[in-house]
């Protein structure tokens, strides 16, 4: 038998979002984590399509199911599904249909970025990194641009996604 959805998130998912936690500013990390993240769709798209029908019926296209999982996770998906596309096709903005359906425009929106208790460039990063309780200096991340020019850490963006692969992997969501 095929690899389950289930079995890709143990196997793929959680291994990525794991390295992810463990070096948080290290892009490649995110890429792969992104890439997992994101082709869980296809394969749980795919998957239930030949095995259990009824469970992806309400979407006839894997861009129904994509725009459901942005949906329900708040527009993490969208994120993650982008920087997938974003390192994998160099630039998602060149086809107007593949556009629609992606907030990240190429790889250079993606960085890493390393914070230093004593970095006199601490001052030129977005209070979104440097200002907010739980986030000390002297730490690493990667962050990400979106096409409307809002910024967002990487990691609570997966964390978001896989949780709820997590949750609702099982319920056929």
């Amino acid at each position: 038998m095929r690899m389950t959805p289930i079995q890709f998130l143990d196997t793929f998912v959680d291994g990525n979002h794991d390295d992810c936690h463990a070096n948080p500013g290290c892009v490649r990390r995110a890429f792969n984590a992104s890439l997992a993240a994101s082709h869980l769709a296809d394969q749980y798209f795919a998957f239930n399509q030949r095995h259990k029908p009824a469970i992806v019926s309400r979407f006839p296209k894997i861009g129904d199911y994509v725009e459901h999982l942005s949906n329900q996770t708040n527009g993490a998906f969208r994120d993650i599904r982008s920087i997938a596309n974003a390192y994998k096709h160099l630039y998602t903005d060149t086809d107007p249909k593949k556009a629609t359906h992606s907030c990240v425009s190429s790889s250079g929106s993606i960085e890493s970025i390393q914070l230093c208790e004593n970095d006199s460039d601490v001052h030129t990063i977005s209070e979104d990194y440097t200002g907010s309780p739980g986030k000390p200096e002297g730490r690493s991340f990667v962050a990400f641009t979106r096409k409307d020019g809002s910024k967002s850490e990487f990691l609570p963006i997966l964390d978001t996604v896989v949780d709820y692969w997590r949750k609702n992997i099982d319920q056929g969501t």
